[in-house]
């Protein structure tokens, strides 16, 4: 069954929603964020959509809450820190 939305940023905030790999995570909440952005900056200079803006609120309250959830989870497999190496000194 394929799922139908009016507008492009339901459709990312789904799959953000619905993501199990920790290493694209960060991407489709990044993609998500981006996409009800833009539809806001739309909808500022638009026609009212009262039902619109209240899925938007939800959805951006929805993100925040999982990226905490994600952030503080044990099981996230996050990238390496680059360490800091200090030159040696040249042995002669």
């Amino acid at each position: 069954m394929k799922l139908q939305w009016d507008h492009e940023w339901q459709r990312l905030y789904v799959e953000a929603l619905l993501e199990t790999n920790p290493l694209n995570l960060v991407g489709a909440f990044a993609a998500a964020e981006v996409a009800i952005l833009s539809r806001v900056e739309e909808l500022c200079v638009t026609a009212d959509a009262e039902e619109e803006w209240e899925a938007i609120e939800d959805a951006i309250h929805g993100l925040m809450v999982l990226k905490r959830g994600v952030l503080k989870s044990p099981t996230l497999i996050r990238a390496p820190h680059p360490q800091l190496v200090k030159p040696r000194a040249a042995t002669r």
